[in-house]
């Protein structure tokens, strides 16, 4: 008989390990846990010999002396090997099915330093699947905020930023797209009064593609105006490269399109019309973080995100949540370039930062729900630390 110890993270990976190294017709002779690991102890090649012979010694110990033959008497109907080995089955698939559900318990209900830190991300709005990811790669010990700590470093190494503020720095082409509402304009408005500001008002000029709304020229029109730089409203491919043409010599040129539901197939033309005028444009998508994750997952869908320069995060200042809006720009690899907080222009813009997103967030998660687990207070503090 070989027997043979496990220890393991959790239960799924234990029983793993001994399906791969024992076979299925290994037996679990225990389960315990040990320092928050799972040691479970299986056998296999159980000689049954040596079953039939113990059961016949405690048989022949039991009887009296004067009864006992020449040999061993039988094993007794009631203790066959047979009825070891069925009641032996019944425990291994009790057992294989409390641990198949063990590290969802773990994580889910007990106690435990995973599940608080697992508690606290799903808290700050993100998925399940990325919150697991996440807690699988922390190490088996350790102190809560000391985990927490390396769980935001993590998530801050999966938030892909614009680390040289390029936009307001370098200039180019630069057009935003995103479905209705979710704040286009008015980042544009910012990102223009921030360029004149840094570079005057002769390196700059905005372009709207948008013959859908009803007021978008105007609107841009009017911040065109404020900022004395001028604005042309392009209908159709051939118009916006006559504009880039006309633009040519400015240093940044803006683009605004029309805002769409992410089902709406225009969304996509528009999208194509870009990169059909043979300019190099670097296109935007704009995101809002009020919205619902499976908005957000469709929209980013509707554009291949290796085509895309990037996106910006607009609302933050009426967003309830931020990890759904993180989630999927970490999910799509999409490089953050800037975030937008409010309404006022240009103040309202500022260049995206993993600490600052990932502190705001913390920010949200304790205005609403408390954590059940560790101080609120102390998380808010790792976060600074840890990215």
């Amino acid at each position: 008989m070989k027997i043979k110890r496990f220890l393991e993270k959790d239960g799924r990976r234990a029983m793993a390990r001994v399906r791969a190294e024992l076979g299925a017709d290994a037996v679990i002779l225990s389960n315990k846990n040990i320092n928050g690991q799972i040691e479970l102890v299986a056998a296999i090649d159980i000689d049954e010999t040596v079953l039939e012979l113990d059961v016949e010694t405690s048989t022949a110990q039991a009887a009296p002396r004067s009864t006992l033959p020449p040999k061993a008497a039988p094993a007794i109907d009631s203790l066959t090997l047979t009825d070891l080995q069925r009641e032996l089955g019944n425990l291994r698939s009790i057992l294989e099915g409390e641990l198949s559900q063990l590290a969802w318990r773990d994580i889910a209900g007990r106690p435990s330093v995973t599940a608080a830190v697992y508690n606290r991300l799903t808290s700050l709005g993100f998925s399940r699947t990325l919150c697991g990811s996440i807690v699988d790669k922390l190490p088996a010990k350790g102190e809560l905020e000391e985990q927490w700590k390396r769980a935001l470093a993590m998530l801050a190494r999966l938030i892909s930023v614009q680390e040289d503020d390029s936009i307001l720095n370098n200039g180019g082409i630069v057009a935003l797209v995103g479905s209705t509402g979710v704040g286009k304009t008015t980042t544009i408005a910012k990102l223009a009064a921030r360029f004149v500001l840094r570079h005057g008002n002769k390196q700059v000029a905005l372009i709207t593609t948008d013959s859908y709304r009803i007021g978008a020229h105007e609107q841009l029109e009017t911040i065109a105006r404020y900022l004395d730089i001028p604005m042309v409203a392009a209908t159709d491919g051939e118009h916006l490269k006559a504009a880039l043409d006309q633009f040519s010599s400015r240093k940044l040129v803006l683009i605004d399109t029309a805002g769409m539901s992410q089902r709406d197939v225009r969304l996509y033309r528009q999208f194509s019309t870009l990169h059909s005028v043979g300019y190099n444009i670097d296109v935007y998508m704009v995101l809002s973080a009020t919205a619902q994750r499976a908005a957000l997952q469709e929209v980013v869908q509707v554009f291949c995100k290796d085509s895309l320069a990037g996106a910006m995060i607009t609302k933050l200042d009426e967003s309830a949540e931020l990890g759904g809006v993180l989630d999927v720009v970490i999910e799509h690899h999409l490089t953050l370039a800037y975030v937008s907080m409010g309404q006022q222009v240009p103040e309202d813009l500022i260049p995206a930062r993993a600490d600052y997103m990932l502190d705001q967030a913390i920010e949200l998660m304790e205005s609403s729900v408390v954590p059940p687990t560790g101080n609120s207070n102390n998380a808010k503090q790792v976060s600074s630390v840890a990215v």
